[in-house]
């Protein structure tokens, strides 16, 4: 009822600093009103993700005043002392038919491995699992996606063929993947400047990855789209960031996390990976780029007006006009248009500016000046000078 203490968080810390494996014991559930799912949000976004949300932390529900959970503790803590250093992938497996044992070889999606340890909703170690039975196995070389079949195969040889087929069928559509893209790529044959945000985006459950990507797909302009270029259910593993490399794309988690080879190779990489678990920060934080994406607007501001009066020709200026400074103030560095009759017929810099004999860097409404126009000689009595200022304003979506 307490969540996430301090000391819990230096517990982690001192954990994490010895390479140490842990075990949560989440206390006082017998309270009224308990919340254990709190306790794993908080840890979860400590980088400590439970077991049965893919990664490798075992979470206990236990009341040291009633006893509830202590046994289930204790095998917990038996269970990890037997376990390799490095527990590896720990996935949970519903089995439909037939029989579970421990020692089993399994192939699961694009992965394989034997059954090194099983537990069962409880958390209690147990050595095979029938029909209708969750466990939590530990021992597959990798993390499958949620929702991928499993079977128990006669030898380790045979499993390794069915899930190196898997995988390289998987990466095969992987690569023809881009649908997305190819459309988004054909679109922009007749665009300009077209800008896209690459994607890849995982999520615990199908739902939520779906609405995810709809979200994402009705963001962008004539100017910046996002383009999801993988999209998929369960953990982020080394072949999802292998081809968010390819593709130079962000890395998007939402309520998953990234296995070690693949944390590795994202920092080896610098890529950019964010975890989320609300689908409106996730949207909030795309929209923000994309808007940084976008080219800035060029606002301008008219600052002064003069008007020719007459034109003197001068040996070093050629033409000078001759002029009134009728609105605002005329800067020597700032960028001028010449306007005949309200139509723009000239932009430019000025060649210079004098106030009688004198070189100014500006002249004030009501004075009299001489203007020389650079690299223009058709300036004419009646003809305005307007001089403008240009700004950069960021645009957002």
């Amino acid at each position: 009822d307490d969540g996430l203490m301090p000391q819990t968080e230096e517990a982690i810390q001192h954990a994490k600093a010895a390479g140490v494996p842990l075990v949560v014991a989440v206390n006082k559930i017998d309270l009224e009103g308990a919340d254990p799912d709190r306790v794993k949000n908080e840890l979860a976004a400590k980088d400590v993700i439970p077991d049965d949300w893919g990664g490798d932390t075992q979470f206990i529900n236990v009341s040291a005043l009633t006893g509830e959970g202590i046994n289930a503790l204790l095998e917990a803590v038996l269970l990890q002392s037997e376990l390799d250093k490095g527990k590896g992938s720990v996935v949970t497996l519903l089995v439909q038919n037939g029989q579970l044992s421990r020692g089993d070889i399994v192939v699961a999606g694009e992965n394989f491995g034997r059954a090194r340890a099983l537990t069962d909703a409880a958390g209690q170690a147990v050595k095979e699992a029938g029909p209708a039975t969750p466990v939590v196995m530990l021992g597959l070389n990798g993390t499958p996606a949620a929702g991928d079949p499993f079977q128990v195969t006669e030898d380790e040889r045979r499993a390794r063929e069915v899930a190196e087929f898997r995988q390289e069928r998987a990466d095969e559509e992987r690569l023809a993947t881009p649908a997305t893209s190819l459309d988004n790529l054909l679109q922009s044959f007749g665009e300009k400047n077209v800008s896209f945000l690459n994607i890849v985006v995982k999520a615990d459950v199908r739902g939520s990855l779906e609405a995810i990507v709809s979200a994402l797909e009705e963001l962008g302009n004539e100017e910046v789209k996002v383009n999801v270029v993988f999209k998929g259910v369960g953990g982020i593993t080394e072949s999802d960031v292998d081809f968010a490399i390819t593709a130079e794309a962000v890395i998007f988690g939402f309520n998953v996390r990234a296995d070690s080879p693949a944390r590795k190779t994202i920092e080896s990489e610098g890529l950019d990976l964010r975890y989320y678990k609300v689908i409106y920060d996730l949207v909030d934080d795309v929209k923000a780029a994309l808007s940084g994406m976008l080219s800035p607007e060029v606002r301008e501001e008219i600052v002064g007006i003069a008007e020719v009066r007459d034109i003197f020709d001068s040996k070093k200026w050629g033409k000078i006009a001759g002029c009134m400074v009728i609105e605002g103030t005329i800067f020597r560095e700032k960028r001028i248009r010449v306007l005949r009759d309200n139509v723009v017929i000239y932009e430019g810099e000025l060649e210079s500016l004098r106030h009688f004999k004198d070189e100014v860097e500006e002249i004030r409404n009501g004075t009299e000046c001489g203007i020389g126009v650079r690299n223009y000689n058709d300036v004419k009595a009646g003809d305005q000078i307007e001089v403008f200022d240009s700004r950069e304003v960021a645009r957002a979506l």
